[in-house]
């Protein structure tokens, strides 16, 4: 188990961004990246690489090339450390327990049922929960590129990824917008968001082949933009790291399954039960007895006082996407349930755990002058 560092973490780069463009930080700033924006570079490019953590690098990638020499600090994601909730910190400046993007899935009492945040579906299935979507009804929030906009009328932001105006899903089309844009007149902050490496490293692991030739290409084409333009400043993280999973399913723990009313929430290694009333002390020992040392078991106070989910007030979903308990995975076993079609997801790889190789990922800094 790792102790997060919200002062040192992904938060902090968004932050020292938006005080470096005139905006208010919400949270503390990274001092070793508020050094850099003041030499006021005419590009400044965020690159966030989906499960990219420090790990990751180190197992894939030999010491000696481009994105490992570039490491210039470590830091530490938000939690829940899973894409849901980083990349909402990245993109708002503010911590999982203001934004209240905490997981995949989320209870939402409204329509009493659990909702796949990012697609609006019922978890489990491939339905939209309602016909309005729920996390964009009760989940709002600003941008930072509305919050520098209105700071900076001057400078342009610009977003790139498969759901954004500037549309790129590989890891060539990235680069090349990257450059295009950063050879356009005028002063811009650029965010460009892969899905990669999180993708494959679900579906064949973190030390697999797969990854490593992904990984050995990603660095060469990154090293090659970053040679092909000047006067920027070039930022390279990760929204959380990932690591190779023993998968469990509560369906082979009938002892704990029947007493939960609904299925697990959040994230298959920081799992909300929602317990049946009467189960609730027969629960937690029964849990503690079958996965002693594989999860750290809080109860719903535990947990929102923790200060896992960072500073600030809390967002009014909070109290209701916590249920009675929350495990966190300190080992490598995952725990969720199966899906309408009584499968489970056959993932290699995950994330959401509060170990090293989930929480700690790199800043790599490459100055163009």
């Amino acid at each position: 188990m790792i102790e997060i560092n919200y002062s040192s973490s992904i938060l902090s780069v968004s932050n020292s961004i938006l005080l470096h463009y005139g905006a208010t930080p919400h949270q503390a700033t990274l001092p070793v990246l508020d050094d850099l924006l003041a030499q006021n570079y005419k590009n400044v490019v965020l690159l966030v690489m989906d499960g990219m953590g420090v790990k990751v690098l180190e197992r894939n990638l030999a010491a000696n090339t481009f994105l490992r020499k570039h490491l210039r600090t470590e830091i530490s994601s938000v939690y829940p450390c899973t894409t849901t909730a980083a990349l909402t910190s990245i993109l708002s400046g503010k911590t999982p327990m203001e934004h209240g993007w905490l997981g995949w899935s989320c209870y939402f009492k409204e329509v009493d049922k659990c909702i796949d945040l990012f697609s609006g579906h019922e978890s489990g299935t491939k339905l939209p929960a309602h016909e309005e979507n729920q996390a964009n009804k009760y989940l709002g929030y600003e941008s930072i590129f509305s919050q520098i906009k209105s700071a900076s009328s001057d400078i342009k932001t610009c977003a790139i990824s498969p759901f954004t105006e500037y549309f790129a899903n590989t890891i060539e089309s990235i680069c090349e917008q990257i450059k295009n844009l950063c050879n356009e007149d005028g002063h811009k902050f650029i965010y460009a968001y892969h899905y990669q490496p999180d993708h494959d490293m679900h579906d064949f692991g973190v030390n697999s082949p797969q990854t490593k030739a992904m990984m050995v290409d990603f660095n060469n084409q990154i090293e090659r933009l970053a040679n092909s333009i000047s006067n920027t400043l070039f930022l390279i993280t990760a929204d959380h790291g990932m690591i190779d999973i023993t998968r469990k399913g509560i369906e082979d723990f009938p002892h704990l399954n029947e007493m939960l009313k609904r299925h697990i929430c959040l994230e298959s290694r920081c799992c909300s039960f929602y317990v049946k009333d009467n189960n609730k002390t027969e629960f937690a020992k029964r849990f503690k007895e079958t996965f002693t040392d594989k999860f750290m078991l809080y109860t719903h106070d535990e947990f929102i006082n923790s200060g896992l989910l960072g500073e600030g007030a809390p967002h009014p979903k909070i109290d209701e996407f916590i249920g009675d308990y929350v495990a966190i995975a300190v080992s490598d076993t995952t725990l969720w349930y199966k899906d309408c079609n009584g499968e489970f997801n056959d993932f290699k790889g995950a994330h959401a755990g509060l170990t090293e190789d989930e929480m700690i990922v790199p800043l790599i800094v490459v100055e163009k002058n």
